[in-house]
């Protein structure tokens, strides 16, 4: 049995007669054939057995010399056009060895397309589509650069990555912390490479980080909490009302800005967001709390159907807008008027260190949509450590 392609099989090609390689020269009086069975799946029903084949072609040769030399050279023939050209004589068609496989990015794409196409799948919150859109540009420069644009991307190697990326950190100066931020971008690119099989791996997860220095965050202590507070409260209330709704929502403002009237129970006192974390997304319901209670109920009251609950000057609107309205904002009034250093997100990090220290750290995860307390112990709580250290000078081993 030969095994042909397409599933495709056929026995060993026989001639009749049986002798006609050593025979006499009076084989010549007989009428010469090659014949086999072919099986064709597709045709199982038609022919359980196989088709018979036969090929006559060498009786047109009157010595017995030419005939055995046609004979052999016809048996080659049929079985290239067999194996190697798919032939199937039941339907009479060519069909090829190779099977078309049809790829959303192929490998013999240039390295930089594919990457193009590879951001285009990515689906993401928009501020991360901005800052994904930088770093390819920075990376595509890099690798024109470097000359290797003329890569296909399936003979990209893990070195014309990593070389791509030193360069790119040298050119715009980047911090240790800024290369695994740019890694982290490109990683994701890759990882839409290899699903679109482009790729057999992600080349960038064999790329070490680069070490960092885990600094200290800074963040509002209570005096200075209380003096932007009154300020904004005076000057720019709406900014200040979002500023006390976000400071106990524990959710983020991408979240928040998401929000639109159906996503508000007043009467449940809670509200729902939409929790992206990679290529998951998530609904979970977070409190209104008590003391955030009035500024809800302002917001609902000029609500409408259908309207986003912070859209311009961060009030309820038709328009959905970008949540780094609230850094430029935070920037303008706070940093620059007031010299205050601290990011607006350090506002999160607050509350959920002053909700473990006066209630729980399982409340705190909570709040803040966690799967597990590890996320608030090591990020959101910055008296996590101080905390050790007062436990630590209270051990007592004898």
């Amino acid at each position: 049995m030969i095994l042909l392609p397409h599933g495709c099989s056929c026995s060993q090609p026989s001639v009749t007669p049986k002798n006609w390689e050593k025979g006499p020269k009076s084989l010549m009086n007989r009428h010469w054939r090659i014949h086999y069975y072919f099986r064709d799946p597709e045709f199982k029903d038609q022919y359980p057995y196989g088709k018979l084949i036969t090929i006559k072609g060498m009786n047109k040769y009157k010595t017995i010399e030419e005939r055995r030399a046609a004979t052999k050279i016809l048996i080659e023939e049929e079985l290239y056009v067999l194996q190697a050209e798919g032939y199937n004589p039941i339907t009479k068609k060519n069909n090829g060895t190779d099977i078309v496989v049809e790829y959303d990015i192929s490998p013999e794409t240039l390295i930089l397309i594919a990457i193009e196409e590879a951001k285009k799948k990515i689906q993401a919150a928009k501020s991360t589509q901005s800052d994904l859109k930088t770093v390819v540009k920075y990376f595509s420069k890099s690798c024109r650069q470097l000359r290797y644009n003329i890569l296909k991307i399936g003979d990209v190697k893990k070195i014309h990555i990593k070389n791509i990326l030193e360069n790119q950190a040298k050119q715009n100066n980047y911090t240790n912390e800024r290369f695994n931020k740019v890694r982290a971008y490109i990683q994701m690119v890759f990882e839409e490479l290899v699903d679109s099989d482009a790729l057999d791996y992600n080349l960038i997860s064999s790329i070490k980080k680069k070490k960092e220095t885990k600094k200290i965050k800074k963040v509002l202590n209570d005096r200075e909490h209380e003096t932007v507070r009154d300020y904004l409260k005076q000057n720019h209330y709406t900014f200040y009302r979002y500023f006390e709704i976000f400071f106990r929502s524990g959710s983020r403002s991408t979240e928040l800005f998401n929000l639109r009237y159906s996503d508000v129970e007043l009467y449940n006192q809670r509200f729902k967001v939409l929790v992206k974390k990679g290529k998951h997304y998530e609904e979970q319901w977070r409190a209104i709390n008590n003391n955030a209670m009035p500024f809800w109920m302002e917001l609902m009251a000029s609500a409408e159907k259908g309207d986003y609950i912070f859209s311009y000057n961060f009030s309820p609107g038709k328009t959905k807008i970008a949540a780094r309205q609230v850094s430029n904002k935070w920037r303008k009034y706070v940093k620059q008027k007031m010299g205050i250093t601290a990011d607006f997100y350090s506002m999160k990090h607050l509350y959920t260190t002053k909700v473990i220290s006066l209630y729980s750290r399982d409340l705190a995860t909570g709040i803040n949509g966690h799967k597990s307390r590890m996320m608030n112990d090591k990020h959101y709580d910055t008296l996590y450590n101080e905390r050790k250290l007062e436990e630590a000078k209270n051990i007592n081993v004898k």
